[in-house]
């Protein structure tokens, strides 16, 4: 499912669930200073006319301390985003934070997290969050875990991997990365059910998904399609394995 899984009535394509679409950037990040190089420049002249000598201090390395809060202000939002507590998840961003997924604004991601959790999706930490480096942005923070969707949990399929990337900076995080590694997924899971919502629910199709099937709809009656669809579908699944 940044981009994600894209699909077609026809030949759906698995490019449209993972559409991590990038964010506006926040005018004005702060940008820690690092230390400036020093030049010396000291001129010895001889009575006759002696060389001008330059001594130039060693620059050196900028270095960006770990901020103290990274680890948990990641930790606690990936929870309650999969928890599909999209409001608690908000409270740790910080004011403009960049969303690369298909929620690209604060506003947008309880509305996602609604629809995760109408679709069956799960999430489930299989590392605790470590952190990747540090900037002038910030630390950066990862956390790997695994995911079910379209329930495929309930019909033996998957889990998928996936990977949160954050930036944290004074505690809050101004900037978060969603990843889901699709392929399989596509094939196992999205193809199939768009197919047969197709289908077998053909107006439904054109509520559950935008532009011909290129994604999915975020929208009230979208999800209420998505949560009954989808139900339907596993139940037809399991009847036709058995």
């Amino acid at each position: 499912m940044r981009k994600m899984l894209v699909v077609s009535a026809e030949k759906p394509d698995p490019s449209g669930l993972d559409r991590q679409r990038r964010g506006q950037v926040r005018r004005g990040l702060w940008l820690k200073l690092g230390a400036l190089a020093v030049t010396s420049a000291i001129g010895l002249a001889a009575c006759s006319g002696g060389e001008n000598v330059t001594t130039t201090a060693s620059e050196p390395p900028t270095e960006y301390p770990m901020d103290p809060q990274a680890i948990e202000a990641a930790t606690s939002f990936g929870e309650a985003f999969g928890a599909f507590d999209g409001e608690r998840a908000i409270t740790y961003l910080a004011e403009g934070a960049i969303l690369e997924m298909d929620a690209t604004t604060p506003e947008e991601v309880p509305v996602f997290t609604s629809f995760l959790e109408a679709q069956g999706y799960e999430q489930i930490l299989v590392d605790p969050c470590r952190v990747t480096g540090t900037s002038a942005s910030g630390t950066a923070v990862r956390c790997r875990f695994d995911w079910h969707a379209i329930r495929s949990d309930e019909i033996g399929l998957g889990p998928y991997p996936g990977s949160w990337d954050l930036t944290v900076r004074e505690g809050e995080i101004v900037s978060v990365s969603l990843h889901w590694e699709i392929e399989e997924f596509s094939h196992q899971m999205w193809e199939p059910f768009a197919k047969w919502v197709s289908k077998n629910h053909p107006k439904d199709f054109d509520v559950m998904y935008v532009d011909g099937g290129s994604n999915f709809s975020l929208t009230e009656e979208s999800i209420r399609l998505w949560r009954q669809r989808t139900r339907e579908y596993v139940r037809v699944a399991i009847a036709e394995m058995g």
